[in-house]
């Protein structure tokens, strides 16, 4: 019986330790002097162009030349849709290079996971990934294809991986740029941006429907349906369903049905009900649609871990709206940056998570959550943007959104 016991001990034991051991050697503290990208507008344009440029090629070829910036660029913006990363791309003449680091949660072993491999691209066979590194264990380049599918398999990234590589008809690096061919089936050129879009249990959203529903057939006709109205039987329901395991993807979901519901309402096919009883109101923000739709989603997109992507899709937005549109509008920006807080907040750890949770469960008034910011200047054309403000970088321009964060910052719901 003790010989079992021992057996059963080591058994259990063994691989564990063996797990620790390569958890230990495979992340680390160690700062590394990667590039931050700081993807601008025209930037992102290009990521966009470069990920989605099947989706107008239906059943064609279609045929890519990229630079290492463009490589770079695109890296940045698809991998911090899913996850907070750094990465680097290098081409050289045969091999493309990949450096790549991720944000852990806090742990005992280390703050990083680093990656780095080659992609080398033989004449007229498919690529293969030499030189693995994860963190200090070297990966045999016989295992290394394997171990980075294998890793891909069980993300979102697989199925958009899995398009092009079933579908690359060349891929090589000529004078300094990768070229790419590959055939765009038309079967999957409207689901490409499904394929980025993070995966959300749809079992819990049909609970949060619901308690939204209940809430919105209780509201008085009479009266505005107010954004704390939206959010705060949601996060009732995600203090209640909350352990300290899962309350930051409880919040996540209660942002996502709340901006689902804010910016999809009235007329899209995406928010269709099929309960024709529930009731359907536009929701405020200090009497303005528009605020309560730029806090939700810039809320939502943070929420998922993409606060600088929202940062600059939302400035973004406000500098096209200067050149042809409603102008320039600092309130619609205040509301893009308290949304981006809230968002950030809510799912910024599990105890985090739980206090918004609380806070937001018995909030009153949107004051708590969005300050009044309706003084600051709006409908600015690109000229009388310039004229005063010179660009997104000038001192009055940075001051205002001083002003903006501090106003926001002293709301209840972040003190």
């Amino acid at each position: 019986m003790l010989t079992l016991l021992r057996v059963i001990l080591y058994g259990i034991g063994i691989p564990t330790v063996i797990l620790a051991i390569f958890i230990a050697l495979s992340t680390s503290n160690k700062e590394l002097a990667l590039p931050h990208w700081e993807l601008t507008s025209t930037d992102i344009q290009r990521a966009k162009k470069i990920l989605h440029a099947n989706q107008h090629a239906s059943g064609n070829i279609v045929s890519l030349d990229l630079s290492e910036r463009d490589l770079n660029i695109a890296c940045a913006y698809l991998l911090n849709i899913y996850t907070d990363s750094q990465s680097q791309i290098q081409l050289q003449h045969d091999n493309i290079s990949f450096t790549l680091r991720f944000s852990l949660p806090d742990n005992i072993f280390g703050r990083y996971l680093d990656i780095q491999f080659q992609l080398r691209t033989p004449n007229y066979q498919p690529p293969e990934i030499i030189n693995l590194q994860i963190g200090k264990i070297t990966i045999p380049d016989i295992y290394a294809g394997f171990l980075i599918d294998t890793a891909i398999k069980y993300t979102r990234l697989n199925q958009y991986l899995q398009l092009i590589r079933k579908n690359l008809k060349v891929f090589s690096i000529q004078a300094q740029q990768l070229h790419i061919e590959y055939h765009a089936p038309v079967s999957t050129s409207n689901s490409l941006q499904q394929l980025l879009t993070p995966k959300i249990d749809n079992r819990a959203l049909t609970q949060y429907q619901e308690k939204l529903d209940k809430a919105l057939r209780e509201h008085d006709p009479d009266w505005r349906l107010s954004l704390s109205n939206v959010l705060q039987p949601l996060f009732e329901l995600a203090q209640q369903r909350s352990t300290a395991e899962n309350a930051i993807a409880e919040n996540r979901l209660a942002i996502f049905i709340a901006n689902r519901y804010v910016n999809y309402y009235p007329g899209s096919t995406a928010h269709r009900q099929n309960n024709k009883s529930v009731p359907k109101y536009s929701v405020f923000l200090y009497k303005r649609i528009d605020m309560a739709q730029h806090f939700m989603w810039s809320a939502t997109f943070s929420a998922l871990g993409n606060s600088h992507l929202a940062n600059i899709l939302g400035i973004e937005k406000e500098l096209k709206d200067a050149r042809k549109g409603s102008g320039f509008s600092f309130i619609d920006l205040g509301a893009d940056r308290a949304g981006m807080n809230f968002g950030k907040q809510a799912t910024a750890s599990p105890e985090q998570a739980m206090k918004i949770q609380e806070k937001m469960a018995r909030v009153e008034h949107y004051r708590a959550f969005m300050p009044d910011i309706r003084d600051l200047p709006e409908g600015l054309s690109s000229q009388a943007f310039t004229e005063q403000y010179q660009s997104i970088y000038s001192s009055r321009y940075q001051s205002i959104l001083e002003e903006l964060d501090r106003r926001i910052a002293d709301c209840e719901i972040y003190r």
